[in-house]
């Protein structure tokens, strides 16, 4: 621009419109020259920067109550074995035991998160922290508090939040392979209400059917597993469980209704 502006002028002083005209052309040619380069480039989460975040996030709800119980050690391992592999989660868990020790800037974290991930990617962490803050079996005020934090900061609306964590109100978490070598995690279900169906699809009772129809298909859509099948089949998988979720509630809310 500023060639363009000085061809412009010295064209004029030296030869009138015409020069004005060709000064306009040359200062063009070096603006396009000096000009910098700008690269645009959209990013995309690797599976290594996905997980370090997910786990400076996870050792940030477990500090969240002041305590480290065993329930959420096992929960935590059992997450990682079902997902890495034994090999790859006990790097995990090393690199766990590192980032326990350090204080980290988790709305700054929140914030890369939110610029290199996708939504997709991001409701999957708010899925997995809620299953930790939950794994004895009681959604402790802190650990919520915090959750609910780290979703504001990584940009997730409240809707998600809460339907993500109406998710966590119908079963604990009781075991897994860490201690039984069972291979599966053992969920305990307890009391469930249909108020819990409407949240989990972010509707109210007072929703009509097609509303009710409408939700179940956007969700459906947002949560499907193949969302994250670029994270790995382990994300594609742990993403599963939110899907079948919402598949529960929308089967209960129709019987509930009648709806075909």
């Amino acid at each position: 621009m500023l060639f363009r502006i000085l061809g412009i002028i010295i064209g004029i002083a030296v030869g009138g419109i015409w020069g004005a005209i060709i000064g306009y052309f040359v200062g063009s040619g070096l603006d396009s020259l000096f000009a910098p380069k700008v690269k645009i480039h959209t990013q995309r989460s690797t599976r290594n920067d996905f997980l370090d975040s997910f786990l400076i996030l996870a050792a940030d709800v477990i500090k969240a109550d002041g305590r480290f119980t065993r329930s959420e050690l096992y929960y935590l391992k059992d997450y990682l074995v079902q997902s890495l592999g034994n090999e790859a989660a006990g790097m995990a868990m090393r690199r766990l035991q590192e980032i326990m020790k350090q204080n980290y800037n988790i709305p700054s974290i929140c914030a890369s998160l939110r610029q290199s991930s996708n939504i997709h990617e991001r409701l999957l962490i708010i899925q997995f922290l809620f299953g930790l803050a939950n794994a004895d079996g009681n959604l402790d005020t802190a650990e919520v508090s915090e959750i609910e934090r780290i979703s504001q900061w990584m940009g997730i609306s409240r809707g998600d939040f809460e339907s993500i964590k109406s998710m966590f109100t119908s079963y604990s978490y009781s075991g897994g392979s860490s201690r039984s070598g069972s291979g599966s995690n053992a969920n305990t279900y307890r009391s469930h209400s249909l108020d819990d169906d409407y949240k989990i699809l972010e509707v109210s009772p007072t929703a009509t059917d097609d509303e009710v129809k409408k939700a179940y298909r956007a969700l459906a859509k947002k949560y499907h597993p193949d969302r994250v099948a670029h994270l790995g089949d382990d994300m594609r998988k742990a993403a599963e469980e939110k899907f079948s979720r919402l598949g529960q509630a929308y089967d209960n809310i129709k019987k509930a209704r009648g709806m075909k």
